[in-house]
C-alpha cells in the first residue's frame, strides 16, 4: 500500500486570518468575557494594545458623558408597575460600570437601603419622580440614556471583535461580462420591455 502524505496541521482554534496575517486571539472565550466586564480589557489580554486603548477611551467617554448629562440617574434597572426599563438591557452591555444599577435594584426589591447614594443608579419610585428628573436636567436625562445605551451597544461590537477577530473588508462584486456567444441579459430585458411598450 502506498503511504499517504501527512495532513498539514490545522490552525489552532484561537488563530484567525486578518489582513493576510495570522492573529492570535489567545483564549477567545476569556477575551470576550473580559471585553464585556471592562471595555478594552479583552484586547489588552490579547496584546492588541492599540485597539484596547481606542475602545476603552471611546466607550468609557460615551458612558461617562451620558452619566454626567443626566446627573448619574439615567442608568438603573427597573421592571415594575412604575417603569419597565428596557434601556438597561443595552446599557448593561458595558459590563461592570453598569452593574451597580443591578445591585441597587436587587437591594430595593429586598427592602434594603441602597448600597450607595440614593441618587446613584437607583430606580425612580414614581412616574412623578421621572418627570422631576426630566425637568431638572432639561433634555439631559433622555440624552444621557441615549449615550449610555450607545456605549453598551458599541461594547457588544467590541466583544465580538475580541471573540472572532476583525471582520474582513467586503469584496466588491464584479459584474460578469457576457460571453461572445451569449446575449447580454440586460440588453435582452430592455429590448423585451421596448417591444411590449410598442404593442
Amino acid at each position: 500500500m502506498a503511504k499517504t502524505a501527512p495532513k498539514a496541521p490545522l490552525a489552532a482554534d484561537n488563530m484567525v486570518l486578518a489582513d493576510g496575517e495570522l492573529l492570535d486571539l489567545s483564549n477567545r472565550h476569556l477575551a470576550a468575557l473580559l471585553a464585556w466586564l471592562i471595555p478594552g480589557a479583552g484586547h489588552f489580554y490579547q496584546r492588541r494594545y492599540f485597539k484596547s486603548a481606542v475602545f476603552s477611551i471611546s466607550i468609557f467617554s460615551c458612558f461617562i458623558l451620558g452619566m454626567l448629562m443626566a446627573g448619574g440617574r439615567c442608568v438603573y434597572a427597573s421592571w415594575n408597575e412604575t417603569e419597565k426599563r428596557w434601556q438597561y438591557v443595552l446599557q448593561a452591555g458595558i459590563g461592570l460600570p453598569a452593574m451597580p444599577a443591578a445591585v441597587q435594584a436587587w437591594r430595593a426589591r429586598a427592602g434594603e437601603r441602597p448600597l450607595w447614594s440614593e441618587s446613584f443608579m437607583t430606580a425612580p419610585r414614581s412616574t412623578r419622580e421621572i418627570d422631576d428628573w426630566n425637568r431638572l436636567t432639561a433634555s439631559g436625562f433622555d440624552m444621557g440614556t441615549l449615550y449610555t445605551m450607545i456605549a453598551g451597544l458599541l461594547n457588544i461590537m467590541v466583544i465580538f471583535d475580541a471573540f472572532a477577530g476583525p471582520l474582513p473588508p467586503p469584496t466588491p462584486q464584479r459584474r460578469r461580462e457576457p460571453k461572445p456567444d451569449q446575449p447580454d441579459e440586460s440588453a435582452a430585458t430592455s429590448a423585451t420591455s421596448d417591444s411590449k411598450e410598442k404593442l
